[in-house]
């Protein structure tokens, strides 16, 4: 289904009930969070947003840019929340509960109900950070706070993209958003063109490339102004074949889980799913020993495997498990650039690894 680039509204699957009247897009994920809390809420002095332990420096830093004050709650090494802890920090003072849906597949039935639950009964907003579970539709299971936002990004050949959409009835305050064309989204369009050349060059270092995305990801950090998202980034996103992507993104998600199952030493963090039960896949993550030395290993071979990831430990302790996730973890990519001989490639590559 192609989409109406017209009405500025991106069809978010997970909205079945169509909720999510208002959208914001901004140039990245992290932009539509500073958004969000600039013009959603009204933190008080005292007042404290409620973070996963296990989670990405960038949400970190859009929260600081607005200055608002945030503790922790943990999550599991099975990646569900340790409800526990988020009981123990909820106190007068709590104004908003963040939470993270992890690679592609959303938190259980119980555990939503009992985060809505706290919600109405406490009157504290819930956020939903859907980055990573862009086109997953699970009714239920998401599309139940009363704001969402995720970087748009990560599922489009674009350099740029993040989007806020607000509940119906929930506050918000609308302001415009700055010139999208800044240092970051000339350097993201940049290395998108290197990649494909480095794809259609095997024979070249990708530490190379490595190094160039480095440079780039901490450009996005320089400014984090909330700004539009740029029109190359609206034209592919909204011309975009959403059950194009969907399917192939589950192809290669089931045969590289099907092969990797068969490495003794591999344990794979990414849950299981079928075609149609709704989760789209963002990666399929593994979780290896020595991960460091592995990731090194994948690269030279031209594997250019992510970590999910490198937590920041200057702004908080997090608990155990959150650590060891960050510690042993590496998502592999299967979206849609990618086919089952790749995906073979991938499985064969980790199989000469630890033979």
């Amino acid at each position: 289904k192609l989409l109406d680039e017209a009405s500025g509204h991106f069809p978010l699957p997970c909205d079945t009930e169509h909720v999510y009247n208002r959208q914001v897009l901004t140039n990245n994920g992290r932009t539509a969070t500073v958004y969000l809390l600039q013009n959603c809420f009204d933190f008080g002095e005292g007042d404290v947003l409620l973070l996963p332990d296990y989670l990405c420096l960038s949400v970190i830093v859009a929260v600081e840019e607005p200055k608002v004050r945030y503790r922790f709650y943990h999550i599991n090494r099975d990646l569900s929340i340790d409800m526990p802890s988020l009981y123990a920090q909820l106190d007068e003072h709590v104004k908003g509960i963040y939470l993270i849906h992890y690679f592609g597949v959303p938190y259980e039935l119980e555990t939503i109900q009992e985060l809505q639950t706290i919600s109405r009964e406490r009157g504290i907003p819930l956020v939903e950070d859907i980055t990573q579970t862009l086109l997953t539709c699970v009714p239920g299971r998401m599309g139940f706070a009363d704001y969402i936002v995720s970087s748009t990004r990560k599922w489009f050949p674009t350099t740029d993209g993040g989007i806020l959409a607000v509940r119906d009835g929930a506050p918000m305050r609308e302001v415009p958003l700055g010139d999208p064309y800044n240092e970051a989204a000339y350097k993201q369009l940049l290395i998108s063109f290197l990649r494909d050349y480095y794809d259609a060059h095997p024979e070249r270092d990708l530490m190379e490339y490595a190094a160039l995305e480095q440079k780039a990801n901490k450009a996005r950090y320089v400014d984090l102004s909330p700004r539009g998202m740029t029109e190359y980034s609206r034209n592919i996103m909204f011309h975009c074949d959403l059950d194009a992507i969907a399917r192939i993104r589950v192809e290669n998600y089931l045969w590289l889980y099907d092969r990797l199952s068969a490495i003794p030493q591999v344990r794979i963090l990414s849950k299981p799913i079928t075609a149609g039960d709704g989760c789209i896949p963002f990666g399929l993550v593994i979780l290896v020993e020595d991960r460091d030395a592995f990731h090194q290993a994948m690269i030279r071979k031209g594997i250019l495997g992510e970590i999910q990831w490198i937590l920041p430990l200057d702004y908080y302790d997090p608990g155990q498990d959150a650590r060891y996730l960050a510690d042993h973890n590496v998502m592999l990519q299967c979206d849609q650039r990618y086919t089952p001989a790749d995906m073979d490639k991938i499985a064969d590559t980790i199989a000469a690894y630890f033979a």
